[in-house]
């Protein structure tokens, strides 16, 4: 359980008898301000507003599919909070058009024959609805090309097309672990394997060839009039894990064929009996909504302002979008909530730091980081004057370091800010790079730009884009302990004389 405060002595007893040593021979040393250290500590772990904003994000307002009315309650809670908490400059900011939202309205479905039992699915993310309540065939179609699409025309009137081969996942013989191994965070980094350029062209030629085959197919299929698109769910033991098809975003377009993420068993058994020439029939219905009156989406904003250096920001973000199977919890209502709370920390200890620092909640993260590499590139001007720009989006877990983003200059300032936090698991200053979310938007043009990294928990085996990713699978301790981290990073790097380093610009864009 991470509870508790741990005295000024203690701090300052581990920050000089365990500092790293090539921090030790730095010209200069980070001025880790140990009474604040323990303020945050105190107030973070001790007083945190955690579970409380957890329970409201996921339980009252639930899934943020960029568009949806969901994600702009979510924009407007969020900017709520934080004027009551008192900060600057808070707004809910447009950064673009993303296209319509979606939303579901209603899903019921049955395995009729050869047995009865519940079809346990969802539906795709801007995929259309059903024509009320259907009952068809289910047929299995095996296609390599567009062309092939010809052997299947007049055979699939209203029926439920499976159109992926139900291929083997298998049992777990060896569960990953929950916590980050020591020898992992510790250990020397993995040599990095950069794909040949050729290698890179043909995968990319493959995703492209992939991407047309299944617009045609759904064209296809809507042509002949068939009622939906059945497809595997990617997680076993009934977990449905779902996306979306971005062909729907377009304002106006005709629909497109309603498609369902079908349990990885149930799929498996529907494809095999029909393989085997036995006859499986479906009963659906499938109501989705498409919203199109603001088809603009939107970033929450707000400021804790700074004093003598004010005109230069520190900033910390996460996600606020999800999918629409859960609510979103560890993708990233976790990151999101230690975000607000790193904040709230520092404006309930009247911390006034030089440089402002500035908490941004973005959408369309999972469509391409769209919120985020949009403000980025409508803010040029900010370039300059960010010191850094702080993530997290990995899930629950409490953090165990930060990824130094292939930056070496860091390397020794993160590890003297962390030192403080050992005793809580943070333990590494990694040299490689990870990506996947919203730091890259600032490190691709040169601004400092870091992911935390978290312990894994659930992450990428139950959570991650599934219907099990809600309020039970977040671990607040953890949670806890990553926001009293993140508030003393930030509060560091906006007390510092100097900004935080640029990479060299050899490795810039990276």
């Amino acid at each position: 359980m991470v509870r508790g405060v741990v005295r000024t002595g203690v701090l300052m007893a581990l920050l000089l008898a365990e500092l790293p040593a090539r921090a030790v021979g730095q010209v200069i040393q980070e001025r880790v301000d140990l009474s604040t250290v323990t303020r945050i500590r105190d107030e973070g772990l001790n007083r945190s507003q955690i579970a409380e904003l957890g329970g409201y994000l996921l339980d009252v307002i639930g899934p943020r599919l960029t568009g949806s009315t969901g994600m702009r309650r979510a924009n407007d809670w969020t900017a709520a909070k934080l004027r009551e908490w008192g900060l600057a400059n808070v707004r809910v900011e447009p950064w673009g058009e993303f296209g319509r939202g979606w939303e579901r309205v209603s899903y019921s479905g049955r395995i009729l024959t050869p047995f009865v039992q519940p079809l346990n699915a969802q539906p795709v993310a801007w995929t259309g609805s059903t024509n009320g309540t259907v009952v068809g065939p289910a047929a299995v179609v095996q296609v390599d090309s567009a062309p092939d699409l010809e052997r299947y025309r007049g055979r699939l009137k209203s029926a439920f097309v499976l159109a992926e081969r139900s291929e083997g996942l298998g049992p777990e013989f060896e569960p990953r672990p929950l916590r980050r191994p020591l020898e992992s965070l510790l250990g020397p980094e993995a040599p990095e394997i950069r794909p040949r350029p050729r290698e890179e062209q043909e995968r990319v030629r493959r995703e492209v060839f992939a991407r047309n085959l299944r617009r045609a197919m759904s064209e296809f299929f809507a042509r002949e009039g068939a009622a939906a698109i059945l497809q595997p769910s990617a997680r076993a033991y009934g977990i449905l894990r779902l996306g979306g098809n971005a062909a729907g975003r377009e304002p106006g377009a005709p629909p497109p064929l309603a498609e369902l993420v079908v349990a990885y068993e149930q799929y498996g058994q529907i494809y095999r009996n029909v393989s085997r020439g036995i006859e499986v029939s479906l009963e659906v219905s499938i109501e989705n909504r498409f919203v199109e009156e603001d088809v603009r989406a939107y970033n929450t904003l707000g400021e804790l302002p700074g004093t003598d250096k004010a005109g230069e920001y520190v900033m910390i973000g996460a996600h606020l979008d999800s999918w629409h199977p859960g609510t979103g919890a560890t993708d990233n209502g976790a990151g999101s909530i230690v975000m607000l709370e790193a904040i709230r920390i520092l404006k309930a200890l009247g911390l006034s730091p030089r440089r402002t620092i500035r908490i941004a909640l973005w959408s369309g993260e999972e469509q391409g980081l769209m919120g985020s590499r949009a403000w980025v590139e409508q803010h040029k001007e900010l370039w300059p004057r960010i010191s850094a720009y702080l993530n997290v989006d990995n899930g629950t877990g409490r953090l165990r370091g930060i990824w130094a983003q292939s930056n070496p200059k860091v390397i020794p300032i993160f590890e003297q800010i962390l030192w403080p936090f050992k005793d809580l698991g943070v333990v590494a200053v990694k040299a490689g790079d990870t990506g996947g979310t919203d730091h890259l938007s600032f490190d691709r043009v040169g601004v400092p730009g870091f992911n935390f990294i978290q312990d894994p928990i659930e992450y990428s085996t139950r959570t991650h884009h599934t219907n099990a990713d809600t309020f039970e699978r977040l671990v607040i301790d953890d949670l806890r302990q990553a926001a009293v981290v993140v508030a003393y990073t930030a509060y560091h790097l906006a007390m510092r004389d100097e900004m935080m380093p640029r990479k060299d610009s050899l490795t810039q864009g990276r």
